[in-house]
């Protein structure tokens, strides 16, 4: 199967949102994925909403919203009323909340928690009642199923990901070490529940920058991808090779979660390290080489974040110089 790519990001206008679902259409993109922050860029299911009527084939997706903020019925109808205006090419993807969780004082879902919320949003979208304080209720409205994906780094996560999702956005990053102990917890998860791991979509998600000058490139995507790395060392080290702990360890210390995006961290605390594990980033030839490796691995699926200030520059220079390769494999 050829390797398919979707591009995530956060929108802060209508029209911005609009035209790059289109441009990402035309460019054989398989699906936008919008962030969900309610103070920082617009509301996704509105935004995708509009994107659908304006597209024909690509998917749409969130990624991700939470719990904190939308209770999982409100998550159900509003992902399965995008999906009826879509015809059926919605994604809902979650996490137990991050920055926008942070930055307002509030406390990501317990895993618990989101656990048994994953279970009823599942449910709903598959026509089934759930159980509430007043009794029994069920999705009455929009087209179901929607995909249900999460957004998981630690052992724990990925386990509840492989008992109670559809799939996983994967932002371990792009080490296939890493990949591989991840794929581990998914399929222990998988077979607590009884079901079969190849259920279980796999979409590998990171930073990206591609530009003729690899070092500036690299530049680039550095201070960007320190916001993915702190949101995995929160859950885990495990996966840190010991040699790099120290750094990491400085790393976590120094970051800043209540700043803007691009002020958390000291761009000189991101090491090689993260930038190699976290991003895809250098010359056309340099990335080609980097999602061959992942291709390989039985990657077929990547989410990528271009940096915000290039953004339509670097989804039009992937689309023209990385993945005509890939389309060739098919």
């Amino acid at each position: 199967m050829a390797i398919r790519f979707s591009l995530h990001g956060s929108v802060r206008s209508i029209s911005q949102g609009v035209q790059r679902a289109k441009r990402m259409e035309e460019l054989g993109y398989e699906a936008i994925f919008l962030a969900d922050s309610q103070m920082t860029c617009l509301d996704p299911f509105q935004v995708l909403a509009l994107c659908a009527l304006q597209t024909k084939h690509i998917r749409l997706g969130t990624a991700v919203t939470n719990m904190v903020y939308r209770d999982p019925t409100v998550l159900a109808g509003s992902a399965a009323t995008v999906n009826e205006i879509s015809d059926g090419r919605a994604l809902l993807g979650l996490g137990t909340g991050d920055g926008p969780v942070y930055s307002l004082g509030r406390k990501a879902t317990p895993m618990a928690r989101f656990e048994e919320g994953l279970r009823e949003i599942r449910e709903l979208f598959q026509g089934k009642p759930i159980t509430v304080s007043t009794g029994k209720v069920a999705l009455r409205i929009g087209k179901i199923p929607v995909p249900l994906y999460v957004s998981v780094e630690g052992p724990r996560g990925l386990r509840v990901a492989g008992r109670a999702a559809d799939g996983v956005i994967l932002g371990t990053g792009f080490d296939l070490p890493v990949l591989q102990w991840a794929r581990e917890r998914i399929s222990e998860g998988a077979k607590e529940a009884g079901r079969p791991v190849s259920d279980i979509d796999i979409i590998v998600a990171g930073m990206i920058c591609v530009d003729a000058d690899g070092d500036r490139a690299r530049a680039i995507v550095r201070r960007r991808l320190a916001n993915r790395a702190h949101h995995n060392f929160r859950f885990t080290l495990e996966t840190v090779p010991p040699e790099e702990l120290p750094a990491i360890k400085r790393f976590m210390d120094a970051f800043d979660i209540t700043k803007p995006l691009e002020d958390r961290i000291d761009p000189a605390l991101v090491s090689d390290y993260l930038l190699q594990r976290f991003s895809i980033a250098g010359t056309p030839e340099e990335c080609v080489r980097r999602v061959r490796r992942l291709e390989a691995a039985g990657v077929n699926r990547l989410m990528l974040t271009p940096p915000e200030t290039i953004y339509n520059e670097v989804m039009e220079a992937w689309a023209k110089d990385v993945m005509p390769y890939f389309r060739a494999s098919s």
